[in-house]
């Protein structure tokens, strides 16, 4: 059976989340009181990787259908794994409860039900940052790295993780750009870690905020979070260039790292994300300006700069209560959560790559519509884009703004305002996990109705893993062939 295959895969991976599991359970032997529930979970995740390996056989021959399922059987069991240490200690009660604080750490968009981060153990709070390390760059990136003698088929599961175009990407040597990408990911943890020390932050906190600032994922170790520093220069310089180095495309920084600082200037997905933010900034900071009884225009432009780049990269830290900003600063702070960073990075939302793809594919289908003849091709970095690219980034485009339509229509149904829902979901499709009003920097996402958070994990779920990897699992001709096995004649039965 086919399905063999993608078991004995999952097995191994859950291997290693148990490993991680268990970092917060040695932390608390250590510094606190033993936390049992890591320790049970690590076991449960190891046991059950344990069985899947047992019944699966490793294979070296992926489609991409089995990347599919194995990317989303991964994230499913690591999320509901990941949510058992807050049930089991009664840090959070309900069980869907816990499953949104599991599903919004691992998918790295920070949303929280838990009011009082100071009330918790530390051992939670590590685990909370760990959990936005480890999905930050991306689970099946972390498998690839870990894992060898995969074949060249691995480029399947890197496919289904994230169904971003990646011009010049050479698939057979994908398993050697995940370690490649992976270094790039720990250097920038620790650069930031220990910046973060020179200004000052304790060791637990800092490495907590490296954890969420690299991953682009949103919690903090205290209840006041970076509304601390919101009048420390440092700290916030600190935090608003690191946001930007985790949006920007994790290849394109070691091909910078290996052959100098003009290859990262010279690609044209870089720049335009630069360009994004500038502009972004600037709006916000005019609009901000003029708002009467503002602060100082120093401080105005700190606030707008880190505003801006922590919605637009789905960072979702806050130095200020933007409730009490202009509209018109609101509303580009709104519109900049739907962009995203580059393709290759921590952050959700639609991704720059696809912006400049829609944006040239239109340009283009302009042109033809006045000269039907005209031969041209849509280039990124001079290389043409495949049209079956261009076709997935506009089918990605309409599928994203149908569930969004969905979800703010079901969001509404489970008692939400009309307007709440709009940005709540806004919040959790582009994995930002900041919303307005009764849910903005200040609040947590604890009065949401339970259907309104059912709703909100399926899509920071589906946000995450780029719409595809789930979604192609509801359709019943997925499975053909899954379940037969070949029996001693040759004969294929079903299971």
């Amino acid at each position: 059976m086919r399905i063999q295959i993608v078991m004995s895969l999952v097995g191994r991976l859950l291997y290693i989340f148990g490993g991680f599991v268990a970092i917060p359970f040695i932390y608390s032997l250590i510094f606190e009181t033993a936390y049992w529930s890591f320790a049970i979970t690590s076991i449960l995740s190891m046991v059950i990787g344990y069985g899947l390996s047992k019944w699966g056989f490793k294979s070296d021959s992926f489609s991409l259908r089995d990347g599919f399922l194995v990317v989303g059987s991964t994230w499913l069991f690591t999320v509901t794994l990941g949510a058992i240490p807050f049930m089991m200690s009664g840090i959070v009660i309900h069980p869907l409860d816990a499953l949104f604080e599991s599903t919004s750490g691992i998918t790295a968009t920070g949303a929280t039900i838990i009011y009082n981060v100071d009330e918790i153990p530390k051992s939670f709070v590590l685990w909370r940052g760990l959990m936005h390390w480890i999905g930050g760059m991306g689970i099946i990136v972390l498998i690839l790295s870990f894992l060898r003698n995969l074949g060249a088929d691995a480029a399947h599961f890197f496919n289904a993780e994230a169904s971003v175009p990646r011009p010049g990407v050479v698939m057979p040597r994908i398993q050697s750009m995940a370690s490649k990408l992976w270094k790039v990911y720990v250097a920038f943890t620790v650069l930031c870690f220990l910046m973060l020390l020179m200004g000052g932050i304790e060791v637990f906190d800092a490495l907590n905020y490296a954890f969420s600032i690299i991953s682009t994922g949103g919690f903090t170790p205290t209840t006041a979070g970076t509304f601390l520093y919101a009048h420390d220069t440092y700290i916030s310089a600190v935090f608003i260039v690191f946001m930007i180095l985790a949006g920007g495309n994790f290849s394109v920084y070691y091909t910078a790292l290996q052959k100098g600082w003009r290859s990262l200037i010279s690609d044209f997905e870089t720049r335009m994300y630069w360009l994004m933010l500038a502009v972004g900034i600037l709006i916000t900071f005019i609009f901000l300006s003029l708002q009467t009884n503002t602060s100082p225009l120093g401080d105005a432009f700190c606030s707008a700069a880190f505003m801006l780049v922590s919605l637009q990269t789905g960072s979702g830290f806050a130095i200020s209560d933007y409730d009490l900003w202009p509209g018109a600063a609101q509303m580009t702070l709104f519109i900049a959560s739907f962009f995203g960073g580059c393709s290759g990075s921590t952050t959700g939302g639609i991704k720059i790559i696809r912006l400049i793809i829609l944006l040239k594919s239109s340009i283009m289908y302009l042109r033809k519509s006045i000269h039907p003849d005209m031969v041209q091709v849509v280039r990124i970095n001079g290389k043409p884009m495949p049209d079956k690219w261009i076709q997935m980034t506009q089918q990605f485009i309409f599928l994203y703004l149908l569930i969004y339509v969905v979800s703010v229509f079901l969001m509404a149904c489970s008692g939400v305002s009309t307007g709440d829902a709009l940005q709540i979901v806004t919040a959790f499709l582009s994995n930002v996990g900041l919303g307005f009003g009764g849910y903005g920097p200040t609040d947590s996402f604890s009065a949401l109705p339970y259907a309104g958070k059912l709703v909100a994990i399926i899509d920071m779920l589906l946000g995450r893993l780029e719409l595809f990897t789930i979604l192609v699992m509801l359709h019943p001709q997925f499975w053909e062939g899954y379940f037969i096995k070949k029996d001693a004649n040759k004969r294929y039965r079903i299971i």
